[in-house]
This record gives structure tokens, sequence and C-alpha cells, in this order.
């Protein structure tokens, strides 16, 4: 969505807490008007601290500073997944009109609008989605917009043999209503079309050039396979796998060339890193964001990098290596040097302490965080105690037991995943039980509807699945109100520490200064000082997890408390009749006097 008029940076500003403020003022000194100003910067204060604010502080000053300089400002917000990024484009908005969530850089044309007519683009986009491409064949709602504009390009094209070849997995009539009205539904941005048309052509010539098949050659080598009718062997749908996720390539360059960036915010980028300074084809199109005329790049995260590390507590991780890949993004060329050298002597000064040398301890240190400040901020929560955790009470688990259907569980995905033709799936495993019922988007549920398409793989995930049980949610036992084990050990220790207690009894929280004394069931004592459980993961399955399962067990502890022989289906929920019902009729509420 564009933006008309210039924002008011001051009742953006007023919103703000004072250090908020003043790290706004901070990064856009840095990243425009002093002298030795930085490309560059990271953005890292700690968590809770209003990074998001900060950013749509550094927005409108930023919009504010090119407003009379640029024709168009484009504003690209980059973040770890959908979910994340509509959260935080509702406050980001408000420095401007609004954002514009191209999920999928490749539906740019069906969701940005004209950019060259807009003073200022916001966009928005997730690197797993717009920057991977590695799932050939993406989804329909993309293919349907290859097909329109294929056919602008080529409209001698048969319309129904190309939707035939795109369709994917999708029924062959439902796919071609879906080409019919997707140029009705959606408007398609012109300009991004004849990018995408250019590129194309050229494509083509290149192709002809180094003596390769066209694509417009490969689309009617596919007409035959895909156009017959006929059942279709694995090595055409390969073929055409490897064309679709060419044109997916290729219009997310032409998207991308597109765009005009001057402020680019990644925001927790350590959760998609390798862009920086990778050699992928996602990174490529990374570095074509980054680097794109006087763009200013602000890198966004909470995670802070330790500076000493044991084994244990590393992981696999190397945080100095993490940290010097961060400054060579972050610094020009010669700078990076200079400071890594620093760091160097840093740590030979401090080793030297111990022999009664560390003479120069304190210049090296002044020096390095002079150097370090140019390119990065963070703010800290003040310290209310000595050991700085003012806020927080360490609760130790009691243990989270590993249980045998949980291994064999793990084995079973394990292999379904190698059907399929997916990578190792513990790090999925360790987070989530389920994960075929609740890993929707996620490539391993992707492969798993592909191959339901091929009757021979189909049977041999469906003999695993039937053999190994907990890979699929018991849905007789769920229609009965039966117990549902959560399937991971830490989802069960959390089940326990906030079901268990009795949190299913209560509507809401007890106060932490109530009013009035609290009576039942407020003051049994596993309530009693009940408070709120923080959760974090990487994995967008989990939340989605944890909230179907724990519901699922509260509503099952209530209605058992209710009714002897509870069931869980839509014919027994239509049998019961709601406690409080409040209707209108005649432009008035009515049943009012049931509230008392």
């Amino acid at each position: 969505m564009g933006l008309g008029t210039r924002p008011d940076v001051q009742k953006v500003l007023r919103g703000l807490k004072d250090f908020q403020r003043e790290t706004v003022d901070l990064v856009f000194r840095r990243m425009y008007t002093d002298g030795d100003a930085t490309r560059r910067f990271l953005l890292a204060d700690e968590v809770g601290l209003g990074k998001t604010l900060v950013c749509k502080g550094l927005i409108a000053k930023v919009i504010d500073h090119l407003w009379e300089k640029a024709d168009r400002i484009d504003v690209l917000y980059v973040c770890s997944n959908a979910d994340i990024a509509r959260q935080n484009i509702r406050r980001l908005g408000s420095a401007g009109r609004g954002f514009t969530h191209a999920h999928r850089i490749t539906l740019l044309p069906v969701t940005i609008g004209n950019l060259a007519r807009n003073k200022v683009n916001f966009i928005s986009i997730t690197p797993g989605t717009s920057l991977d491409l590695k799932s050939q064949l993406g989804t329909a709602e993309e293919r349907a917009l290859l097909h329109c504009l294929l056919r602008g390009t080529w409209d001698d094209i048969d319309a129904k043999d190309l939707a035939d070849i795109l369709r994917g997995n999708v029924d062959r009539r439902r796919f071609r209503d879906r080409v019919k009205w997707f140029p009705e539904y959606y408007r398609i941005d012109r300009a991004l079309a004849q990018r995408f048309s250019e590129a194309l052509v050229k494509r083509a010539a290149d192709d002809e050039a180094q003596g390769k098949q066209g694509v417009r050659a490969r689309l009617e080598h596919l007409a035959e396979p895909f156009c017959s009718g006929r059942s279709v062997d694995s090595e055409p749908w390969d073929e055409r796998a490897r064309l679709v996720g060419d044109l997916r390539g290729l219009l997310a360059r032409s998207c991308l060339d597109a765009l005009e960036p001057d402020l680019v915010i990644l925001d927790e980028f350590q959760r998609f890193k390798h862009l920086l300074d990778g050699e992928d084809p996602a990174s490529e199109l990374a570095q074509q964001i980054f680097t794109f005329g006087d763009v200013r790049v602000l890198l966004v995260s909470a995670t802070p990098y330790k500076m000493y590390t044991v084994d244990e507590e590393a992981g696999g991780d190397d945080h100095h290596r993490d940290f010097v890949q961060t400054l060579r993004f972050l610094c020009p060329s010669g700078d990076a040097g200079v400071v890594e050298g620093l760091l160097g002597r840093y740590r030979r000064e401090m080793f030297s302490l111990a022999s009664g040398g560390g003479s120069d301890l304190a210049t090296v240190k002044g020096e390095l965080e002079q150097r370090l400040r140019s390119v990065m901020v963070r703010t800290e929560r003040l310290a209310a105690t000595p050991d700085r955790n003012g806020m927080l009470h360490h609760v130790e688990s009691a243990g989270l037991p590993l249980r045998t259907e949980d291994l064999r569980a793990f084995l079973g995905l394990q292999e379904v995943s190698e059907l399929v033709g997916q990578r190792d799936t513990i790090e999925y495993w360790k987070s989530a039980p389920y994960l075929l019922n609740f890993m929707d988007g996620y490539e391993l549920k992707k492969a798993l509807e592909r191959t339901a398409a091929q009757p021979a793989r189909a049977a041999e995930v469906a003999r695993v699945l039937a053999r190994t049980r907990g890979m699929l949610l018991p849905t007789e036992d769920m229609k009965r109100y039966a117990a549902v084990d959560p399937g991971n050990g830490r989802l069960r220790h959390l089940a326990e520490d906030t079901l268990g207690r009795g949190a299913w009894r209560v509507l809401w929280m007890r106060p932490a200064m109530p009013y009035v004394q609290a009576g039942a069931p407020f003051d049994a004592p596993g309530l009693a000082c009940f408070t709120k459980r923080l959760v974090f993961s990487s994995w967008r399955v989990v939340p989605k997890t944890i909230a179907c399962l724990l519901s699922y067990e509260a509503e099952r502890l209530a209605f058992q408390s209710l009714e002897r022989d509870a069931e869980n289906t839509p014919e027994a929920r239509d049998k019961r009749k709601p406690l409080l019902r409040i209707a209108r009729a005649k432009g008035r509420l009515v049943g009012m006097p049931l509230m008392g």
C-alpha cells in the first residue's frame, strides 16, 4: 500500500519512551547524517525493550529525510515467518499508511499494486518462501500467476495445455478454473509483468546461444505427458518441477529488479544469517537487495553474541565466528579487518594479565568499543539485583523423561520423511509431536501431499503410519474425550505445569493484587501463584501444536467434570444447549435478565 502524505515524525516519536527515541536518533545519525555514516547497522536491544517501536520511529525519520530527495521511497521489511511479520506490521505500519505483505516475492505482481505510482511503498517478505526456492513447484497461486504471465508473453500458447502442465498436484478442472478467474480476481501489476516478459525473452535468447532447450520448447515437450490424461511416470514430473522452479526463480529476480529499496530491515536476522554472506541462490537474491543503489540495511536481533562459550554450551555454534561474519557484513572491508585485529589484541592482553602484563588493555578496549559502536547499539534492562536478573526467578524443571513410544514415533517419522524425499527430522521431532497433523506449510507436509498422488509410494507411507503409534493424532480417542498423550517430553512438562495445577478450572489468572479475597477455584494451592509461561521455539509448528493439544486437554477435563460419558462429536455438540445466549431482535438485545 502506498503512502501519499508525509509522516508526522514528532507524533510517531511521542509514542516512544526516552531510551527508544535516543536509539532512533543514534541509528538515524549513524546511517544518514554523520560524516562517516555507515550503510549497515545492527540494533541489538535486549528482549522486550521495543526494537519494533524503534524501527517504527526510524522508518518515519527516513521517509521524512528522503521526502524531498526521492520520487519514490521503498521500505523492505524481512522477517523469518509470515505470522511474526503480520504481528509486527500492524505496529510498523502506523509510521506511514501501512504495509503490503508479499509472503512470496514471486507474488509481488498481485500484492503491491503499481510501485511507480506510489510515493512510498512498504513491502514485507519472508526469506524462506521468497528467496529460498527449493520447493520447485511452489504454490498453486504462484503457478496460476505464471500461467497469466506466460500467456501475456506468448498469447498463441494453448491456455488449457499450459494449465495442465502448471497445475502440479491440484485437480485438473479446479486449476483450469483458477487460472480462468485469476486475472479477474487479482490485478496484476503491468510493469512487473513487462519485466518478467523481457526477462523470459532474454532467457530464451541466452538458452539458444548456448545450445540449450528454451522455456517454450520445454513447455511443448511436457504437453504430451501432462495433457493426454494418461498416468505420468516420475521423469516428466521431475522435469516439470525443474521447469517451474526455473520460472519461479526468473520471476523472483524480475520482482527484485522492480524494487528500489531505500531502507531494508532484517528482523531477527540470525534466523537467516546465511543470506548475509552465502553463495547459494537464495543468498544471491538477497545480495541483489543489499547492494542496490544507496540502500541502507538495518539488522535487528535481541540475541547477544557470547564472547566466551564452553563446549557444552555451544551446541555446534561458534559465537566468535558468527560475530566476525556479521562484522564483515556491517563494516567496510578494511574496517572489518581492523576490528578482527583488535579482538585478537584484546584476547592477548587479557591473557597477559596473569603474568603482570596487560598495560595496553584499556587502550585496546577503548578503541574496540569505539569501532563497534560505529556500527551497532545495544540497550539492556536495568540491573535491579547483583546478578542482573532482577525480573527473573529461575525454576528448575523436574526432568523431561523420554519414553519408548516417543522414539518409535521419531523412527516412523524419519522413515516417512525418507520415503517422500525429505531430510532429517530430528529437530522437528524434538520440538513438537504429531508433526504430520500440524506441519501445514512445511516442505515435509507438502512432499507427503504430493506423494498421495502416487499410489505405490503412498501405499508405503500408509504402511509405516499403520504400524507406528504416536505419529498421528488418535481421532477416535478424541471423539470419546479420551486422554491424548502429549507425545513430547517438553509438552508433557508444560501440560503438567499448567493443566496439572488445575488451570483448566479458571477462566482467567488470579490477580496479583486482588481487591477481594478469591474463592474457589482460585484459592486452590496449585493456582495461588500461577502465572504466564513463555515458550521459545524456532519452529512455526510449535505454537499450533501447544494450542491444539492443551486446549483439547482443558476441554476434555472440563466436559468430563460435567458429563459422565461426554462425547466430542458434532452431533454431541449440537445437543448441548449453551448456558447463556444473548440475541438481538428488532434492534435491541433480548434475554438480558439471564445475565443477572
